[in-house]
């Protein structure tokens, strides 16, 4: 398994950063203002629960879950690179749903991004309109997340989750090209999607006779990521929000 600090990057911010430009196009001041930003980052374990105040991904992956009376778990969404966690000035987190850490992670306190709203002035602060378009991001990945779970085959659910992965990770700067590295098990893929295991083994490995995608390790490689956005409908996220 790669550690959160093998791949950290220079800031803590840098994949907010990416993000914000890739999905906002906010103005280079309002990009200086995220750069300056002073954060202070620690550690986190794999499989942790990330609680206290509001927090910036930087590095690892986690995720949002609920665990059942009888155990069984679904995975809601995946934290990711870049990703504020429990960040909302008007209320308090759900309490539904945790959020952990799936692999080891490197996480900021992001208070200070929120006190660079406070201070903003209305609605049309240019900081106002990045952190309406991150909740916005939130929204088209529920939607996804919906849309796989009520209407999609199994093999269109895993193709249209790599292919949201592969996206996310890239538009954080994270990687670029056709790969990505995965560090999950098949057992949270499965948990993600609803399906078993066995079917989750079983769907991978049809995508990959396909020819579809080609997996080395934990390495993720889509060999035609147009004909897999064709079979699952996918919508790219900066599609969704209305960037070209």
């Amino acid at each position: 398994m790669i550690a959160a600090w093998d791949r950290a990057p220079a800031s803590p911010v840098d994949p907010l950063v990416h993000r914000v430009e890739t999905l906002a196009a906010p103005p280079p001041d309002m990009v200086a203002a995220l750069r300056a930003l002073a954060l202070r980052d620690e550690p986190v374990h794999a499989r942790a629960v990330l609680a206290g105040g509001p927090r910036l991904v930087a590095a690892g992956w986690g995720a949002r879950q609920r665990i059942l009376a009888d155990g069984r778990r679904q995975i809601l969404s995946f934290v990711l690179p870049g990703d504020l966690v429990a960040f909302d000035p008007h209320r308090a987190p759900l309490r539904y749903a945790a959020t952990v850490s799936l692999t080891a992670m490197i996480v900021a306190d992001a208070a200070p991004l929120l006190d660079l709203e406070t201070e903003a002035a209305g609605r049309d602060a240019p900081i106002a309109r990045v952190l309406r378009t991150l909740a916005g991001a939130e929204e088209a990945l529920l939607a996804h997340q919906v849309t796989r779970l009520g209407r999609q085959t199994a093999y269109e659910r895993m193709a249209h989750l790599l292919l949201e992965l592969h996206e996310r990770l890239c538009i954080a700067g994270v990687e670029q090209g056709d790969g990505f590295t995965l560090p999950v098990t098949q057992e949270v893929l499965a948990d993600s999607l609803g399906l078993s295991i066995v079917h989750t083994n079983r769907t991978i490995q049809q995508l990959r006779r396909d020819g579809l995608v080609r997996m080395a390790g934990t390495r993720v490689t889509l060999v035609e990521p147009a004909r897999l956005a064709a079979l699952a409908d996918y919508i790219p996220l900066a599609r969704m929000l209305g960037q070209p």
